[in-house]
């Protein structure tokens, strides 16, 4: 499965308005709840919180990949935001986070869950494709350079 396969532009959020990681989870998570496709962000939320809490999800580079599992969906939804100023995520290099990619996943799929985060996390560990990204200024052009960076990514693994 591909990530730009996953992420539709009304699912990107550019750029990010909050000014705390609690702000940008809350906005991410209310592009899936005015898609539908969850009725109450908050249980969302207090799941991602906990993870948090547990351990950062900001993998450094200026990039945070906060996922939860959820019972209230089907299929796994992905949300990504772009934050222009960048906000403090507790980062493992402690620089602040640009690029935030929500993973939200049924309770039942926790394999599912760790292959897209392992797929997210290598291609935003591209600098360059990190910089392009930094530079969009529409969501769809935010989905084609995912898109043409993972169809790379792809080709370079034959």
């Amino acid at each position: 499965m591909t990530v730009s396969r996953l992420l539709s532009s009304e699912f990107v959020v550019l750029p990010l308005h909050a000014r705390d990681a609690e702000g940008v989870l809350r906005e991410l998570l209310s592009t899936l709840k005015d898609a539908g496709i969850i009725e109450t962000p908050e249980n969302c939320l207090q799941t991602i919180l906990r993870r948090e809490r547990r351990m950062s999800t900001a993998v450094g580079k200026g990039i945070a990949l906060p996922h939860g599992l959820s019972n209230e969906i089907d299929d796994v939804q992905v949300a990504l935001g772009i934050s222009i100023d960048g906000i403090e995520f507790r980062a493992v290099d402690n620089l602040l986070c640009h690029i935030f990619v929500l993973l939200v996943s049924p309770e039942n799929q926790p394999e599912k869950h760790l292959k897209l985060l392992s797929r997210f996390t290598k291609l935003l560990s591209d600098s360059e494709l990190r910089s392009s990204l930094l530079e969009a200024r529409t969501p769809g052009h935010v989905l084609e350079l995912l898109s043409e960076r993972e169809n790379l990514a792809d080709e370079d693994s034959l």
